[in-house]
């Protein structure tokens, strides 16, 4: 069963990761540049396939929102331009829940990322979002938002504008975007350039709307010669959590 094409919606997440997604919702294509130099930057890309798997197999009338999302890395997406290619299905829903898994490959066939996503079935208040074309975001965001992280002693924060270019189609805080800044935050607290992320789990205990501040504060709960963890959340201008992340570091070789 597919979505109508009108039920894929492209915005500013995906313009900033350069993320296309089909019209069947449960395939999309990334392609690859400076904005791909990190783990986390495969959040947009693997958020959107499993998202819309969900909302395919949504019960009449629902919308799927994030609850989970996790990621596993075998190797960092690579910069040079070329293509990476997602697939999303449904496990298992409920009338109130469901789960998708999915894979992210290089052009080679090999696999980058397993990842998967419980979704939260929830009413919508007015029609389900329109599509509408790709976004144009604000030129050089990625690169201001990486330069506002602050970092020392284990310990990292980076305050972010919840702004036309994060939001997903129902306005809040893209999940793919907080996957994204959960890793940028937590590899700037542990500041080990030898290791690579391992994994990435977040889970969304409530939403930043559109017009909020979030806060990302990270803190390195152990870190040996081989593994580190790091524990990220995501708050609002309340100081509510709102995005909770573990993240996974190691040296893989």
């Amino acid at each position: 069963m597919n979505p109508p094409a009108a039920v894929v919606v492209g915005g500013g997440p995906e313009a900033l990761f350069a993320v296309t997604v089909f019209d069947d919702g449960v395939r999309a294509e990334m392609t690859t540049g400076p904005w791909s130099s990190s783990a986390g930057s495969l959040g947009v890309l693997a958020d959107n396939v499993l998202g819309y798997a969900l909302i395919v197999g949504a019960p009449a009338g629902l919308w799927s929102v994030s609850a989970e999302i996790s990621l596993d890395f075998f190797q960092l997406p690579p910069v040079d331009g070329t293509t990476l290619r997602a697939e999303g299905r449904t496990v298992h829903t409920t009338s109130a829940a469901g789960l998708a898994e999915g894979s992210i490959f290089d052009e080679q066939g090999r696999l980058v990322s397993r990842c998967r996503q419980w979704g939260r079935y929830i009413e919508l208040s007015g029609p389900p979002p329109e599509g509408r074309p790709t976004g144009t975001p604000t030129a050089g965001l990625l690169d201001k938002i990486r330069e506002q992280v602050s970092a020392a002693d284990g310990r990292a924060e980076l305050r972010v504008d919840v702004g036309d270019d994060l939001v997903n189609p129902i306005g809040t805080l893209h999940g793919g975007i907080s996957l994204w800044l959960a890793e940028l935050t937590a590899g700037a607290a542990l500041a080990r350039p030898d290791f690579v992320p391992a994994s990435l789990t977040a889970t969304y205990p409530r939403p930043l709307p559109h017009g909020e501040i979030a806060t990302f504060r990270a803190d390195v709960v152990t870190a040996g010669r081989r593994m580190a963890v790091t524990r990220v959340t995501g708050a609002n201008r309340a100081g509510k959590p709102c995005v909770v992340a573990t993240v996974h570091h190691h040296i893989p070789d």
